[in-house]
């Protein structure tokens, strides 16, 4: 043994005990060094445990840190020279994938939901074989484009596939290129010596192409911000391959052309499912609250993500009360904006490398700080218009925003605006909610209502066009409402509230034209206020709401007394007719019918006549006059034709093809149902599908083809249903409950007539309530229930008798039936005779069946 002595193994020091005890001394932690060098934890664990030591990249790192060279830290043998590199480079070199500033795989709260599609076809295109290809992914920030690439990056077949590594760049707002290289570049050999050589750009990407050479590597960069970022970073060979992420659609198709792909947000299937995920207790507790909240953060992963941690630490404790408060709380944009969650330093976003906690509002003011001052002005302004999936025209835009075209297109470049072909935008919910809440011209509010008043007046009767905009429209008046401007107001909320009407948007019409009446009345615009008080009473009669229907008829029409208005006079009138024979007074409603005729006719208003005239022509079909209700109706479409008013003619033709069926004159009906309900379509008039679907039922099931009538008739209780009228609804399950009783399927027919039962007796319509009757009385005779069918039959003929004499009619062969299987064939003959005549005298479809009934019955 020579005179130095050797230190015993067992006193001997790791590799790494020297880095632990000058750490230690320190006071700090391992994850504080890790975030010091941008290095995960993991790996400063290992180099302390002597199981890896540290490439020359982080030697350097951690010589700077503690100020020590690299034997006095312990990561170089006593033998080898301080300026030589004799340790094998990281895992690159080796032909692994491990780059280490690769972000760790998420855990499986956070695993990737609704990208499978995507991922799939991304890995397809990366492994074509295709030389120095470049796939890029744009989208929101916040969208998960990063996400995306940590997959790929992880991904086992990726890895098999490049099979001499992946690098990983986190590039950013103001990226460390050279740092970059540098990093590369000691994964892939480049000594320290070599390196210390190299103090450009160009020197490093000459460098590092040359040590990668033919080898087939995948190139990540992640948030690219300029085209020079990416040039400087495109530093591969031939075999190489390279997939960006930025927020910029413009950057994304520049360096990949084809290969650029947008990232959408989560439908709303895939959004419960991650938010279920996160907080599956407050979900469980409150489906609906998912799906309300996946529309509130339009589908954007990192807002599911936030809010979804967000709801879990709120309602740990499962109770109710603190669910609701703190999905209350989330109703709030500024709450949901600001909600922030801290991040790992290798976690963090390279353009928020000094932002410990991330939110929605950071996230997006860095993309917004980067446009021009008038660019973001313009932004916030257009924070007007609802967000996606609604879309505005680019005129909108422009005379909401005052700037020239050339910034909506900055905006569309930055990834702020989202861009729509031809001459449509859209902007996500999260980017309008931060765009409110800068938004400080209060004019833009009045210039938006303006436009889209105009558009109104100018669009009334092209529905299609009113269609397209029916968001904006609806959010301007709104907003007009909410902003004290009364006259726009008025100007457009009574002609939008027709159309949507005709939409079947009853509750949206009468809301808006509520806001238009307060509006006219503190104006003391009185024509506004009586027109409005019209059209609310012809809509809330359509709704069942006879009661609330009665009072605006009324107080319209003592507007009217005060106005020179005959035109507006007919229309309430004739509303007014319209309301009297719901409640079966038809003296009433024919003279309120006449004076309209009149009032329309002296003014020569061709439109309101026709409009009058198929009214006159609904009430004498219900009474059976269906000659006198042909002649009206005819002349009524007539007029409506030649004034070229689509839902006027649609409304005229249902009433002609339910007199034609009335009088059992199928072909006839068949070929003016199909005409409305081509119209119906055309024109979005959901009221007038509804009806004319359930007509097409009838024919066919009264000429006893009764596959193809189910299919019309669910059509028209669909539509029933989703325009929340009840007087439909009634009349569409009749008519179900009748088709299944004529197939015996006693079951489903009971299910609903019972149904409509209910409803009609909660309606308050007579003849909604006759018709289920008479339906439900059928079905209790074929079930044996002879009590309760005379039940029926007797309030039947009660609510109809001198009014309704088709109801009468009916009611009268009802309880004729009933007569008969209680024995009473006196009776039953009798009461049979008196229904043959009035459904003869109405030339009524039911007559040739009453009549082979009674020749069964012969009186003793």
């Amino acid at each position: 043994m020579s005179d130095k002595q050797k230190t015993p193994s067992s006193t001997k020091k790791s590799a790494g005990q020297h880095l632990k005890e000058e750490r230690e001394m320190r006071g700090w932690s391992q994850q504080y060094v890790a975030e010091q060098l941008g290095a995960d934890r993991y790996y400063l664990s290992r180099w302390e445990n002597g199981k890896m030591l540290p490439s020359p990249y982080y030697r350097e790192k951690l010589c700077a840190l503690f100020g020590k060279n690299a034997r006095e830290l312990g990561l170089l043998s006593q033998e080898t020279p301080l300026e030589m590199d004799t340790l094998e480079p990281e895992s690159i070199a080796r032909g692994s994938s491990d780059d280490p500033a690769i972000p760790p795989p998420p855990d499986e709260s956070r695993a990737l939901i609704g990208r499978q599609t995507l991922l799939s076809l991304l890995k397809s295109r990366l492994c074509a074989n295709t030389p120095s290809m470049v796939l890029a992914l744009y989208g929101l920030p916040g969208v998960g484009k990063t996400a995306l690439a940590i997959a790929l990056a992880h991904d086992t077949e990726m890895r098999a596939y490049f099979h001499d590594g992946i690098l990983w760049a986190g590039a950013g707002k103001t990226p460390d290129v050279i740092g970059i290289l540098r990093h590369w570049g000691t994964l892939l050999g480049i000594s320290a010596t070599e390196a210390s050589r190299l103090t450009t750009r160009e020197a490093w990407a000459q460098a590092i192409r040359t040590s990668i050479g033919s080898r087939q590597m995948l190139l990540i960069m992640d948030d690219i911000w300029t085209l020079e970022a990416f040039a400087s970073l495109k530093v591969g060979g031939n075999s190489c391959v390279y997939l960006v992420t930025t927020r910029f659609p413009q950057l994304a198709w520049h360096t990949a052309a084809n290969n650029a792909f947008p990232v959408s947000e989560l439908d709303t299937s895939h959004s419960i499912t991650l938010l279920e995920r996160l907080a599956p207790l407050a979900i469980q507790q409150e489906p609906a609250a998912a799906a309300e909240i996946a529309r509130l953060v339009g589908g954007l992963p990192l807002a599911l993500l936030l809010t979804g941690n967000f709801l879990r630490v709120q309602t740990y404790n499962g109770q109710q009360r603190r669910m609701r408060q703190a999905i209350e709380r989330l109703r709030s944009v500024e709450m949901r904006l600001h909600l922030q969650e801290p991040q790992a330093f290798a976690e963090r976003s390279p353009s928020m490398t000094d932002t410990p906690a991330i939110s929605l509002h950071t996230l997006i003011a860095i993309s917004d700080q980067q446009v021009e001052q008038e660019a973001r002005e313009a932004l916030y302004t257009l924070s007007v218009f609802p967000a996606k999936p609604n879309t505005f025209s680019e005129a909108a835009a422009l005379a909401v925003c005052q700037e020239p075209a050339e910034v909506l297109d900055t905006l569309c470049d930055a990834g702020l605006l989202e861009s729509y072909a031809p001459d449509r935008y859209a902007l996500h919910q999260t980017i309008a909610d931060y765009a409110s809440l800068q938004r400080r011209d209060a004019a833009s509010v009045e210039r938006f209502a303006s436009f889209m008043a105009e558009y109104v007046s100018l669009s009334e009767k092209d529905y299609q066009r009113l269609e397209q905009e029916s968001s904006n429209i609806q959010a301007a008046l709104c907003l007009a409402s909410e902003h004290n401007h009364p006259g726009t107001l008025i100007a457009a909320g009574n002609d939008f509230a027709q159309f949507l009407f005709i939409r079947g948007s009853c509750t949206e019409a009468v809301d808006l034209l509520e806001h238009v009446c307060q509006a006219a009345t503190a104006m003391q615009n009185q024509q506004s206020l009586a027109t409005a008080l019209y059209q609310l009473g012809d809509i809330t009669i359509n709704m069942g709401e006879y009661a609330r229907a009665y009072d605006y008829l009324q107080r319209g029409l003592t507007l009217t007394s005060e106005l020179d208005t005959p035109a507006l006079r007919s229309h309430i009138l004739r509303v007014l007719g319209i309301y009297a024979s719901s409640q079966g007074h038809y003296a009433q409603a024919d003279s309120h019918l006449q004076e309209a005729l009149a009032l329309a006719r002296q003014g020569k208003d061709d439109e309101l006549t026709s409009l009058v005239l198929r009214s006159l022509g609904g009430i004498a079909n219900d009474q059976g006059k269906f000659a006198q209700a042909e002649g009206y109706l005819q002349e009524g479409l007539v007029l409506a034709r030649r004034v070229g008013k689509p839902d006027h003619t649609c409304a005229l033709l249902i009433n002609l093809g339910q007199t034609a069926l009335t009088r059992a004159q199928y072909a006839q009906a068949e070929k003016i149902i199909k005409e409305g309900l081509d119209l119906a379509i055309q024109i979005g008039f959901r009221a007038g599908m509804c009806l004319l679907q359930q007509h097409l039922g009838i024919a066919a099931m009264e000429q006893g083809k009764y596959g193809l009538a189910r299919e019309p008739f669910e059509q028209s209780l669909a539509l029933a249903r989703r325009l929340e009228n009840r007087e439909y609804q009634v009349s569409t399950l009749a008519n179900l409950g009748l088709l299944f009783l004529k197939q015996s399927d006693y079951t489903q027919a009971e299910a609903h007539l019972a149904e409509g039962l209910r409803i009609a007796r909660i309606l308050g319509n007579p003849w909604a309530l006759a018709g289920i009757l008479n339906e439900w009385g059928k079905l209790c005779l074929e079930q044996g229930k002879v009590a309760e069918a005379a039940a029926a039959f007797i309030e039947m003929y009660q609510l109809s008798a001198q009014n309704s004499q088709e109801c009468e009619a009916l009611a009268l062969y009802g309880q004729a039936r009933v007569a008969h299987i209680q024995g009473d064939v006196q009776k039953a003959h009798q009461l049979g005779q008196a229904s043959l005549a009035l459904l003869q005298g109405m030339e009524h479809y039911q007559a040739p069946e009453v009549e082979q009934w009674l020749a069964t019955v012969v009186p003793t």
